[in-house]
């Protein structure tokens, strides 16, 4: 009986090698392509992923395939559509196309150009899962956020204001007056209406704006066919509708949504009635005009309404050591309101040998109020060496007092802005010439003060005899205009030994009349692909014009002289695609360093920077970023960053030498993984991971040098969980016009992290001061139900 199993054993393995001798090798080989261009870092593989193959920087590919004729090859990339084809023999030669995966079937009309590889474009269709495009921006290299509240990130060492945001090339401003998350609203860029999503954290081009740290360039949709849809949760309600006349002529989107946090809000440590109310409608239309002209408009409108009566507050704050707890009894409330509209219009034509000229308008408004008057009674408590924090009682008292908080604050403001533009190429030359001319006008008028009784301690400054924590009092009018024009060539393809080079430079000159400040921009970008790697190098000067925020002093004051502040930048980078287990992924690495001068030093209380208004320091950021992104499962991206960076500046004669920037957050991490059941794709889930290093802070109103302390570390994890009804088990839809019928469970802050924003700051009896945290919203769980036709 062994004997057997020994020979049937020994006949098993001859055939096997055998077969191993006798399959038959062949060559397959062709160029993968999209409509701009060759496809790099595409997967090419058997059906059954056994054997497989990457494209080069020509799209050229060779799989080696041993087997026998027909096979089926799956080609794959990140931000493509997957595509199946039957080979029938070798001596195929195969031409394969790739469509872009943000692309729908009668759904978007994409206008073929290839993407600067200084951005990263993102697949807009990641937005329903995630929930906005700023959840998702958050999530890339070099960007950093500590609230989830607020739209706002910071960008390699900047803050809030050195980003930039286009929407189909019109430049977005945002609201002035808002203090914290909770008043934020809706951030501009509605998810539905999104083709595409390209993002820059440094080494932009010349034909980007004024800022010194990130471009998020955004472009809605062009339709093609009618669709709508809605959604309903707890947080809010939205819907959109979509279509385009027969022939294509005339195009509309339009989005509608409104937005609560009342019940995020209920988990925050001030307790009372919140009514909060966010609303905004957009539209976006274009048209079809004779002799290769085209007419787009975009229209926006938005109110956001920020209703509070706090009531009472308690929070345990300190170590178990010195363990601490603060109580506060409210009187007052806050009304707040802010409305803004955008209003745009452009128009492109082609002439007849090529040359594509353009022209654009906007207009945008903004109307803010921000009215409270709050009235808090503190008691401050100590637990003694044998309680916990929790057990602390009334005998333990170390500081009793009160504030009162006033603020009558209201703005108006209207920027215009009008452009011109030229496009031509000549051989591998493409050259673009434009100028724009912005006209801004603020009214702001400010009444705000802060006063503060602590066991007997008050402070200055004093106001008719009342002795002051705080206080601004102005009536400003600024009329600023500002004229840029910018010059931009990319040179195209050009080889170099077996690989491929491309340059783009260019050159940006602006001036602001307030400061009578001209700034010069050159620029330049080297990127080098070369088989599965790409390269790239960029530097240049980034300058910022200064806006209403970085005039106003902490007075409230407007200081019109200050500045530009400037920066030299050099970022250097490379990509690695590669294929695993069949799928696509790239390995992406950054290393940068900027050197900064004539900066105005500011803080940051939640989402409120304050500058001093005055160009006093120079300074420093430096970093690396790492990112892997790829499908580890079929079809579906995901991916993970890290970044490490540095950020320091040293403010002049103030014999401190250099100190950490309130941007400074030494490490960040994130991550967002996108998974379905094998078995029944209709079952998806997102996991959303965050992590940052603890930010500088000190007391309000305090010298910079002062505000190095640390926050403790931002932890979040969100995960959501989704049901598509018009799903079948493998992915295939039910129906013809129902696309997606999703009903969505998400839970906020999973593992209930306790995180910091800002500190309220009060005093004990010995006028010692204690920064007592300000947490952000606890666990929360969403239910939601989105519709799509």
């Amino acid at each position: 009986m062994r004997f057997v199993k020994i020979a049937i054993r020994t006949v098993v393995t001859a055939i096997a090698l055998l077969a191993t001798v006798i399959t038959p090798e062949a060559q397959i080989k062709g160029t993968v392509r999209d409509e701009a261009g060759p496809v790099v870092g595409a997967t090419i593989s058997t059906y059954d992923g056994s054997q497989g193959t990457v494209s080069d920087t020509e799209g050229r590919f060779s799989l080696t395939y041993k087997g026998r004729f027909p096979v089926s090859l799956k080609f794959r990339c990140l931000g493509y559509e997957e595509r199946t084809i039957k080979v029938l023999a070798e001596h195929d030669v195969l031409q394969i196309m790739l469509i872009r995966s943000e692309v729908e079937s009668k759904g978007v009309d994409v206008v073929g150009k290839r993407r600067d590889e200084n951005f990263e474009s993102i697949d807009a269709s990641i937005i329903a899962n995630v929930g906005s495009v700023e959840s998702i921006i958050k999530s890339q290299m070099g960007v950093s956020s500590n609230s989830e509240l607020s739209s706002q990130y910071r960008v390699r060492g900047g803050n809030f204001d050195e980003n930039i945001v286009y929407v189909n090339g019109i430049e977005i401003y945002r609201p002035f007056l808002i203090r914290a998350g909770e008043q934020e609203g809706l951030s501009f860029v509605n998810p539905d209406m999104v083709s595409s999503l390209n993002f820059s954290a440094g080494g932009f081009d010349a034909s980007y704006g004024d800022k010194m740290s990130s471009v998020l360039d955004v472009t809605y949709k062009r339709p093609t066919d009618f669709h709508a849809g809605g959604k309903i949760s707890l947080l809010g309600a939205q819907a959109f509708a979509e279509g385009s006349t027969a022939n294509g002529g005339m195009t509309h989107i339009t989005g509608l949504r409104y937005k609560t946090n009342q019940y995020l809000f209920g988990s925050l440590d001030t307790k009372g009635d919140y009514s909060p109310s966010f609303f905004d409608v957009q539209t976006y239309w274009t048209f079809r005009l004779p002799k290769r002209t085209s007419l787009g408009m975009l229209a926006y409108y938005a109110s956001n309404r920020y209703d509070f009566k706090p009531s009472d507050r308690e929070t345990t704050f300190g170590t178990i050591s010195d363990a601490k707890k603060l109580k506060i009894y409210f009187e007052g409330k806050e009304r707040d309101q802010y409305q803004t509209c955008v209003s745009a219009i452009s128009l492109d034509h082609t002439t007849d040998n090529g040359i594509k000229i353009g022209a654009s308008a906007s207009l945008f408004r903004t109307s803010e109020q921000e009215n409270y008057d709050i009235l808090g009674e503190y008691w401050l408590q100590q637990a003694a060496a044998t309680q916990s924090a929790a057990s602390v009682d009334q005998s333990a008292n170390i500081g009793v007092g009160g504030y009162m908080e006033h603020a009558r604050n209201d703005l108006f403001g209207s920027v215009y802005s009008a452009s011109a533009n030229a496009q031509w190429t000549l051989g591998i030359n493409n050259t673009k010439l434009e100028v724009r001319a912005t006209r801004e006008h603020y009214h702001d008028y400010t009444d705000e003060w802060e006063y503060t009784d602590s066991a007997g301690y008050v402070s200055s400054p004093s106001i008719d005899g009342i002795h002051l924590k705080s206080a601004q009092k102005a009536d400003n009018s600024l009329w600023q205009t500002k004229i840029e024009a910018y010059l931009l060539n990319k040179t195209m393809r050009m080889q170099v030994g077996k690989g491929w080079l491309n340059l783009t430079s260019g050159l940006r000159i602006a001036h602001q009349n307030t400061n009578k400040a001209t700034i010069y921009s050159p620029r330049i970008a080297l990127n080098f692909a070369l088989r599965q790697w790409r390269f790239r190098l960029a530097t240049g000067r980034y300058c910022q014009l200064p806006s209403l925020r970085e005039m106003k002093r902490e007075d409230a004051s407007l200081n019109k002289d200050v500045g530009p502040q400037k920066s030299w930048q050099l970022i250097g980078g490379a990509d690695l695609f590669f294929g695993s287990q069949e799928r696509p992924f790239k390995l992406t690495a950054e290393a940068y360093y900027k050197w900064m001068h004539d900066l105005n030093p500011y803080s940051i209380d939640n989402v409120r920077i304050r500058y001093e208004a005055r160009n006093c320091a120079s300074g420093y950021a430096a970093g690396i970023d790492l990112k892997l992104n790829g499908e580890l499962v079929n079809g579906v991206e995901s991916w993970a960053t890290l970044s490490i960076m540095q950020t320091k500046e040293d403010i002049d004669n103030d014999g401190h030498g250099s100190i950490p920037r309130p941007s400074d957050q030494r490490i960040q991490f994130s991550m967002l993984l996108q998974d379905y059941m094998p078995s029944n794709k209709s079952f998806g889930a997102t996991l959303s991971t965050f992590f940052g290093s603890g930010l500088p802070f000190g007391p309000a109103g305090s010298p910079r040098w002062k505000q190095t302390s640390r926050m403790t570390g931002y932890k979040r994890v969100d995960l959501g969980i989704s049901k598509d009804f018009a799903m079948n088990d493998d992915g295939t839809p039910k129906a013809k016009r129902l696309k997606s019928a999703v009903l969505g469970i998400d839970v906020f802050n999973l593992f209930d992290f306790a995180n910091t924003i800002s500190h309220f700051w009060v005093s004990d009896n010995a006028n010692h001061m204690y920064g007592v945290p300000n947490y952000l919203t606890s666990r929360r769980v969403n239910v939601s139900f989105a519709i799509k036709f």
